[in-house]
């Protein structure tokens, strides 16, 4: 409690006004321990001082403390015995002034605040307060330590509160219990929700349908019930864990049905009674506590209820049932440091529960008849174009075969492209797909040789496509026939495209396996010494025929083989220009072929 303006006499009087004060009155998590977020505390300690005064320090504490108690009743064993554990599970402290060790400074008099602020880890326990000896509690105490005379302290309660997500499960999920008692009664008792907000009231439904007749419904018991089951030493795993537990009626509603006017006709052709109870909660936690499990304190509630069934013999028979409820805090409802709501007006209650009901996550029920996405005129949405990561380095610009325009992507790659943009582009867009090119629709070229090129075959490659068939949108070798090759058919123009275009020449299966194997440990050949190489070993015989040098299979002798080249479908990179010495050497490869032919 702060020292107020006209507080006097004693150590406190040179204090005029001491005071701890928060910016928000408690900290709320939402989730469990193992799934909320942190949370920021700040505020700051103001002191008044009407003349200097000798101080030690001032220094701002913050304790978390955690009790478990309960007595044995005097009849059991060991009756009227105490068991109780107290443990302090946080401690953070600000140092604000300190004069040192025995040491003493003069405060001048007048206004001072000390600003503080701390996150707290989401696993924290939340306060439990309600029970007399068993609790979790966080204080706050704020101290002027003095020499001389009596310290000045003031203290101040922080309340956490852990509520529930929007989107738990209990805000959305209703609670029934329906079954049939055989040639007795059908019945259906229900919730809303399983969650219940702290303060508010829990609404039951009722459907009972006798299935005797002359079958009479008689008292009808709601009760709450909350459960405590407490354990000593819950962190210490080597511990001998002493538990207690107990329960408590929170609520207790009676009821009774008018047998004559109580009927209604139920699914259009059974003849029952359909009504409905308001439970409501009690306003302070010193009555109800919410649901919790931290620090070996876990609390659980449950409504039961008793049905009367009054049978045509005149024996009495009774329908049990049970349903779980969770209660909770709710950050809009206040509560004051006596544990009791601050305002408990049904207004504030029930502007609590619409704020729950907006946060919760719609039901299908309430919403399957809203307008789809392709109802939505999309005009207006505006979407960012340039979203490439870098697994993509051309940006929008595709290095694969398509019927786009790539210039108009390149402009569109700059500004934002609309919805109806969109919409329009993949309307048009050809789902065929790109087809695959036939032979005549690849690249002429033939095998070419310093002695001139063989015959049927062109000196340099004619690019003929089929009328509007796409362009290649790979190159087709390093010759200079860049210059003839038309737009498409080379990758745009990137700072790393030399480099990706290095990278993504492979050669061909035919090719790989032409190559000699060399050893692991040379390291592996660059792809100019591969086809460099496999020129060097191969040699034309015809147009229809050529002989390639084998590896040397028999004795000491070259082995040869025939096989048929259409020189329609050759290779390009099989026209990639080699080194002088890779020349001479194809030159006499050719003349040895020729020879022997």
């Amino acid at each position: 409690m702060a020292l107020s303006f006209f507080s006097g006499g004693g150590s406190a009087s040179h204090a005029k006004y001491f005071d701890i004060r928060l910016d928000e009155d408690y900290i709320v998590f939402r989730g469990g321990e193992q799934e909320s977020a942190s949370a920021h505390l700040s505020g700051k300690l103001i002191l008044c001082v009407s003349e200097p005064i000798s101080i030690k320090h001032i220094r701002l504490h913050l304790t978390g403390i955690s009790r478990v108690c309960w007595h044995l009743p005097s009849s059991s064993a060991g009756g009227g015995r105490k068991n109780w554990r107290e443990r302090v599970f946080y401690e953070k402290t600000w140092r604000f002034r300190d004069a040192g060790k025995s040491k003493t400074e003069i405060l001048p008099a007048g206004n001072y605040e000390y600003p503080f602020d701390i996150i707290l880890e989401g696993s924290m326990p939340e306060s439990v307060e309600g029970l007399s000896d068993t609790y979790v509690t966080y204080r706050f105490k704020a101290e002027i330590g003095r020499k001389y005379a009596k310290d000045i302290i003031v203290r101040r309660p922080l309340r956490i509160i852990r509520t529930l997500e929007s989107s738990a499960l209990e805000l959305s999920h209703a609670m029934s219990v329906e079954n049939i008692w055989p040639n007795k009664i059908e019945y259906s008792i229900s919730t809303p929700t399983k969650a219940v907000i702290f303060g508010t009231s829990i609404r039951v439904d009722f459907k009972l349908i006798p299935l005797l007749k002359g079958l009479g419904i008689g008292q009808i018991i709601s009760q709450l019930v909350e459960t405590h089951d407490l354990t000593l030493n819950p962190e210490d795993p080597d511990a001998i864990r002493n538990t207690y537990k107990t329960n408590r009626t929170i609520i207790n509603d009676e009821h009774t049905i008018d047998e004559e006017n109580g009927v209604e006709i139920i699914d259009e052709a059974a003849e029952g009674y359909q009504f409905s109870r308001t439970l409501d909660l009690p306003k302070t936690l010193t009555r109800c506590l919410q649901d919790t499990d931290t620090r070996g304190i876990k609390v659980r509630h449950k409504l039961k209820f008793r049905v009367q069934l009054l049978n045509p013999d005149g024996h009495i028979s009774e329908l049990r049932a049970t349903l779980p409820v969770s209660i909770f805090i709710s950050p809009n409802l206040a509560i004051d440091d006596n544990n009791n709501l601050v305002d408990t007006s049904p207004q504030t209650t029930q502007r609590a529960v619409n704020d729950l009901a907006q946060q919760a996550p719609p039901l299908y029920g309430e919403h399957q008849f809203d307008q789809l996405y392709s109802e939505v005129d999309p005009s207006g949405y505006r979407t960012p174009g340039p979203g490439s990561g870098p697994g993509t380095p051309f940006g929008t610009l595709s290095r694969n075969l398509s019927t786009e325009n790539l210039a108009s992507m390149n402009a569109m790659a700059n500004t934002d492209i609309s919805a109806t943009a969109l919409h329009h582009r993949l309307i048009n867009l050809d789902m065929r797909g790109p087809s695959r090119l036939s032979p005549s629709e690849h690249d002429h070229q033939g095998v070419t040789s310093d002695h001139g090129p063989p015959s049927g075959s062109n000196t340099h490659g004619s690019n003929t496509h089929a009328p509007g068939s796409p362009d290649l949108s790979r190159r087709a070798s390093d010759e200079d026939v860049h210059d003839h090759i038309p737009s498409g058919m080379a990758t745009p123009f990137h700072p790393h495209s030399a480099e990706l275009e290095t990278l993504s020449r492979v050669p061909s299966y035919t090719t790989a396996v032409r190559s000699s194997v060399r050893p692991h440990d040379s390291g592996l050949p660059d792809y100019d010494a591969v086809v460099a190489e496999t020129v060097s070993m191969s040699a034309p015989q015809s147009p229809q025929q050529a002989h390639i040098r084998g590896t040397g299979t028999g004795r000491g002798t070259d082995s040869y083989f025939s096989a048929p080249m259409d020189f329609f479908h050759r290779p390009a990179f099989l026209h990639s220009r080699s080194h002088s010495h890779a020349d001479d050497e194809r030159r006499v490869r050719l003349n040895q072929a020729r020879g022997r032919a």
